[in-house]
């Protein structure tokens, strides 16, 4: 006859000890992902507002192009206006002629928070504009006359 063994009762599953420890990597491995995103997420709100600025940039210098000479007053206006509403209320954008060459220079300024990336210095906290970074988009433009 076949005698069944009796398994040995001593361990069953895991201990809590075991648990908490899979846990506390699972944790660590979660917040890894959630900074990676939150500087993904800063990194691309970056890299659209760079790609308006070059829009922004693209049609007054197509505006000049078209014109061949500088923009009137009005339209000056409705493009900064523009600017102000895409990049911030502390977006400068301005047009200024070279006239020596035929040429228009057209100079668009915002300003955006600094991410971890950028040059902070450790346990700096400063004031608000010490966290700002400012940006600058410059093209200049060749128009014939």
């Amino acid at each position: 006859m076949f005698r069944v063994k009796k398994m040995n009762r001593t361990q069953r599953g895991l201990t809590m000890i075991e648990v908490l420890v899979a846990l506390l990597v699972l944790a660590v491995g979660l917040l890894g992902v959630a900074g990676m995103q939150t500087i993904s997420m800063q990194q691309t709100q970056g890299a659209d507002r760079r790609s308006v600025a070059v829009l922004h940039a693209q049609s007054m210098a197509d505006e000049i192009r078209s014109n061949r000479g500088m923009p009137t007053a009005g339209v000056k206006a409705d493009w900064l206006a523009s600017v102000k509403d895409d990049l911030g209320d502390d977006a400068t954008a301005e047009v200024t002629s070279v006239t020596a060459d035929q040429s228009a220079k057209v100079t668009l300024t915002w300003t955006a928070r600094k991410t971890q990336w950028d040059d902070i210095p450790e346990g700096q906290e400063g004031t608000a504009e010490d966290l700002l970074n400012y940006n600058k988009f410059e093209v200049t433009v060749r128009y014939a006359k």
